[in-house]
């Protein structure tokens, strides 16, 4: 008899300790390189020479809607049957292409709140946000501009989007857009860790102030996780345990260390398809931190990436991202990025 009562009661103390760790609500943090999302103005502020009904792309209304309509559903299923929680967007053009995505039937029933704002890229592609109204509540946004040292270049603005998770949880979101690497990795590097220098510091300046500060660094950062950019101007480190004061996790370091990746180029010479990881997904140490209410649910980070999403032929390009275009031919395709996406949960 004391057999069993002692047995019973392990089983009972057993499974509330198991009921204590699983979360109370799970999000869905998503980022998503959009492509060239552009409307069909002629905007005399921008070059969008290219994305003009009478550009040699013919980049008519009928594209326009049939790139909304992919990018929707693309979107709608991305992280989960519902759609992201939060979804950070670089390439757009302006506000009301954001406004035209959102209102897409996949997407129309979802609540959308739009964080934009114009940046100085000269092609006028900027970053956004998208967040669901009924989870997140933004208190504060900032559009940073960036001005390099040394050069006259202009580059896209980076957004610090911050609000209340779920009605309890203060998150900081960053969507970083970094400068390309056209004229060579080594040449182009440079401004990168500029950009990330700039990012750095207002991490840092977050967490000056909030030492237990919540912050998610997403975007097409141009450089994968294993470049200076990222391991050493940003801190971000492909491990969560043991972080030092200033490091960061970067949720997409082992999907790298596997050979995967958000955005390929068929190597010619090779014969083969080459993957850069580019789209990344970076935490402050408190979202890995187990004692936090709110924190990344491990193994959650994850290349989005359906067969919709994938070129089918010919056969040297299958498994590469569905873009819109290849060069000039028209492919009615998605983006030349796999979105990624993370999953944060209360667990208290």
């Amino acid at each position: 008899m004391k057999q069993i009562f002692i047995t019973l009661l392990f089983c009972f103390f057993t499974s509330i300790l198991f009921a204590q760790k699983k979360p109370k609500n799970t999000f869905t943090i998503a980022f998503y390189n959009v492509e060239n999302l552009f409307d069909t103005e002629d905007d005399p502020a921008i070059d969008d020479s290219e994305f003009l009904p009478t550009s040699e792309n013919k980049w008519d209304n009928e594209k326009y809607q049939k790139k909304l309509v992919n990018m929707s559903s693309a979107i709608s299923t991305l992280g989960s049957p519902q759609a992201p929680d939060i979804l950070g967007l670089c390439e757009i053009e302006n506000k009301r292409v954001i406004e035209d995505l959102i209102a897409q039937p996949a997407l129309k029933n979802k609540n959308y709140g739009i964080v934009h704002y114009n940046s100085p890229d000269e092609r006028g592609i900027d970053v956004g946000m998208i967040y669901k109204k009924d989870l997140f509540k933004p208190f504060a946004e900032k559009s940073c501009r960036i001005i390099f040292p040394e050069v006259k270049d202009k580059t896209r603005d980076f957004l610090i989007v911050s609000g209340i998770l779920g009605g309890k949880d203060t998150l900081h979101v960053f969507v970083a857009h970094f400068p390309s690497r056209r004229g060579g990795l080594k040449e182009s590097e440079p401004k990168r860790i500029y950009v990330a220098s700039q990012v750095k510091s207002k991490v840092d300046s977050i967490q000056k102030r909030s030492p237990k500060a919540n912050i998610i660094v997403m975007g097409d950062l141009n450089d994968e996780p294993i470049n200076k950019s990222i391991v050493e101007t940003i801190n971000a480190k492909p491990y969560s345990e043991g972080l030092k004061q200033g490091q960061m996790f970067n949720a997409m370091g082992v999907l790298k260390a596997e050979g995967k990746g958000t955005h390929a180029y068929y190597n010619g010479k090779e014969k083969i398809t080459e993957w850069n990881l580019l789209d990344q997904m970076i935490l402050s140490s408190n979202l890995v931190n187990k004692k936090s209410s709110l924190r990344y649910v491990l193994k959650s980070a994850t290349i989005h990436k359906p067969e919709t999403l994938m070129q089918q032929e010919p056969a040297q390009y299958k498994g590469q991202p569905l873009r819109t275009f290849a060069g000039k031919k028209y492919l009615g395709g998605y983006s030349d990025h796999f979105p990624v996406f993370i999953q944060l949960a209360v667990y208290k």
